[in-house]
């Protein structure tokens, strides 16, 4: 599925996580999802089987956390970590 597809269609599966500022969660991926799409109420990190941090300090070693990605490639990733700098709400779009 390119991401030009996913653009345009609906997804197999929805979920939000509701972000209280500056708290660290983890979100696990549901089984056999190949894309997803997120949108967000405000700014939000994320980081792929790890955990997600709000820059405070320059990061140049290449373990920074991704801000507001859009669509992602997500096979062979099995958890997700959140934390937004104000409190927020973060859908997520899977596409099998």
């Amino acid at each position: 599925m390119n991401k030009k597809l996913v653009e345009n269609m609906w997804s197999d599966y929805v979920d939000a996580m509701v972000l209280a500022a500056g708290v660290a969660e983890t979100y696990t991926l549901p089984d056999d999802v190949r894309w997803m799409t997120f949108s967000a109420t405000d700014d939000f990190y994320v980081r792929p089987d790890g955990t997600a941090s709000v820059p405070t300090d320059e990061v140049s070693d290449g373990t920074a956390s991704h801000l507001n990605p859009h669509h992602r490639n997500c096979e062979g990733i099995t958890t997700l970590g959140f934390i937004a700098p104000r409190a927020c709400v973060v859908t997520m779009e899977f596409y099998s």
